[in-house]
């Protein structure tokens, strides 16, 4: 069974040394980056030449990190990222790689040669793909880096708005700390440079092309303080977990999520299962809470059409069509379909507390913590005329990761103010 953590596959540093005795052969992973994909919520998973093809369908994103020497063969990864939709994060020599692959594949209309190693050896002198620091411009990029001197090996980057990087740390300048002496010397058509250094050295590229996240940083943001950029990879593997259902966009099959079990405490809770990975944060953020003395439950989560079309004929036969049309979902548009919706109950002087008989003072406690555990306040105040909902302080929503709903939280806005800007 698949993990409900993102696996990420990471390229080696070094390739495989050939030598007849197979102790020999290794493949490195630098240790920091295992570390950070940990931090971030993913599975770090080494990839090796010969065992490209059996890895890359296990993997949900990809991190192309700084080494001795780009491997050609390594380019399948990208190949298969595309082609799937799935995020890459390169630095240093993997922003490198990125760069060239792309070049070589717009250079390849060109050349009559078919492969990419091909073409690459016929243009690295006349047309570069990469060149040396000019070398008054290495003391700025060319740090020895020790425990000593990470923190004064900084130099300056100008970060371009609309950009993953921009979105990544939400400054237009940043210090970054590298570890290199050759540079991109061009980039496809199709790459957009997102950031350089202030004497003009090219410090990040991304493609983004028909919703594709591939980023490269040329500095080595596994030295930094922040984390962020390992969680825009892990966050970007989830991008179906921002899926929009209301009124006028309905759940689609093929978008089903894997629905498992949730034991509620509640006695009078509806249909307590919900998506896997929703559980497991729903959980967490439980925990948390309990804390501080507040004690949430589930009160309703998944359904399916035929519970929501019976909830749904319920509510009309009760309160007419105008009230239901405002509170209840349309069988096929409603959240609780994905399993990724939670409507919260609270246990107040030992017995479970619904909807409107939980204080405003809970529910504040509740906005103010979910976007830590990836869920957000699907149909917030002030909102009624985007979600058309009217607002529910108890219905909350799993949007795939802390990240995301960071943003949309800490923006005020709703989900579909969010997905509308992306």
């Amino acid at each position: 069974m698949k993990p409900n953590k993102p696996v990420i596959g990471i390229i080696p540093t070094f390739p495989l040394e050939e030598n007849d005795n197979p102790y020999e052969d290794r493949a490195s992973f630098v240790r920091m980056y295992i570390h950070k994909i940990r931090e971030a919520g993913g599975i770090p998973l080494g990839i090796l030449e010969e065992n490209i093809e059996e890895v890359l369908p296990l993997c949900d994103g990809f991190l192309w990190p700084g080494g001795s020497k780009i491997i050609q063969s390594f380019y399948k990864v990208l190949d298969h990222a595309i082609k799937n939709h799935k995020p890459v994060l390169g630095i240093c020599m993997g922003a490198q790689a990125i760069a060239i692959y792309f070049t070589l594949k717009e250079d390849a209309f060109n050349h009559s040669e078919k492969e990419l190693q091909q073409i690459y050896d016929k243009n690295k002198e006349e047309n570069p793909y990469l060149r040396l620091i000019d070398e008054e411009k290495q003391k700025n990029h060319a740090h020895i880096i020790t425990k000593d001197t990470v923190d004064t090996a900084h130099h300056k980057i100008k970060i371009e708005k609309n950009s993953f990087l921009y979105d990544i740390y939400e400054q237009e300048e940043i210090d970054v700390v590298s570890l290199h002496k050759m540079s991109i010397a061009r980039v496809s058509k199709d790459i957009l440079i997102n950031a350089k250094s202030l004497d003009d050295v090219i410090e990040g590229i991304e493609y983004h092309q028909d919703n594709q996240h591939i980023l490269g940083v040329q500095y080595h943001p596994e030295i930094m303080k922040s984390n962020r950029i390992f969680e825009w990879l892990i966050e970007s593997t989830r991008q179906d977990y921002q899926v929009l259902v209301n009124k006028s966009h309905e759940f689609k099959r093929n978008n089903q999520f894997v629905i498992t079990n949730y034991h509620s405490k509640d006695p009078l809770c509806e249909n307590p299962n919900m998506e896997s990975l929703t559980r497991e944060c729903f959980m967490a953020w439980q925990k948390y809470l309990e804390k501080e003395g507040i004690i949430i439950d589930v009160e309703s989560a998944y359904r399916s059409k035929e519970i929501q079309e019976q909830i749904y004929q319920e509510n009309i036969l009760e309160h007419g069509i105008e009230h239901t049309s405002v509170f209840v979902a349309k069988p096929g548009y409603s959240e609780h379909e994905t399993g990724l919706a939670v409507d919260v109950c609270a246990k107040i002087n030992n017995k479970y507390c619904y909807e409107r008989d939980i204080s405003e003072e809970i529910y504040a406690r509740l906005q103010e913590t979910c976007a830590d555990f990836g869920f957000i306040l699907r149909y917030p105040k002030g909102k009624e005329e985007i979600t058309l909902y009217h607002y529910e302080p108890w219905h909350f929503r799993y949007v795939g990761s802390p990240f995301v709903a960071h943003k949309i939280m800490d923006s005020h806005q709703c989900l579909e103010e969010y997905l509308c800007q992306k």
